[in-house]
């Protein structure tokens, strides 16, 4: 089966087939074995060309955020947001909310509410698993909310902050 699909705003073509727990994928002319077990629609565990490699997935309406050994990828499938005619607006109006791609204990939130925050700047660190992530801001915009506070348990889904996208030229 092909897929496109769109990961950190860049676009792959990956060919994949899938029985029961084993996944094969051919993805940019690498090839790759991977066996599988979903914990929970949030955990999976994996094993990759031998190695073993957890991903949470916290999933919306035009897409997934996956963690990897920490790091953090947007993936959408591509044929589908053509079909819906979301790719354009879906991603800017989905990710105003940031929010755990596992369950996780807030660290530090370095934002206020009412704070300028630019692209890419951190707005939330988690850990989990001994694990620490940094969850960063998907735009330029303006901090409306911010529901957490240091200590607190987070799981996918929740809405630690809230940001307001501002007016961009583009």
């Amino acid at each position: 089966m092909e897929h496109s699909l769109i990961v950190n705003e860049k676009n792959f073509s990956i060919e994949s087939s899938i029985t029961e727990n084993h996944l094969q994928a051919n993805i940019g002319g690498q090839h790759f074995e991977i066996n599988f077990n979903s914990v929970d629609p949030h955990y999976i565990q994996m094993i990759v060309d031998g190695k073993s490699v957890n991903a949470y997935v916290h999933s919306s309406e035009n897409g997934k955020t996956v963690l990897l050994n920490g790091e953090s990828y947007w993936i959408q499938d591509e044929d589908w947001l053509k079909q819906n005619d979301t790719q354009s607006s879906g991603l800017k109006k989905e990710q105003n909310l940031v929010t755990p791609p596992m369950p996780a204990i807030v660290i530090s939130v370095p934002v206020n509410s009412g704070d300028t925050v630019s692209k890419g700047q951190a707005v939330v660190v988690i850990s989990a698993m001994k694990m620490e992530t940094t969850l960063v801001s998907p735009f330029d915009g303006i901090v409306e909310t911010i529901n957490i506070k240091e200590g607190d348990k987070v799981m996918p889904g929740d809405i630690l902050i809230d940001i307001k996208q501002t007016d961009t030229i583009e």
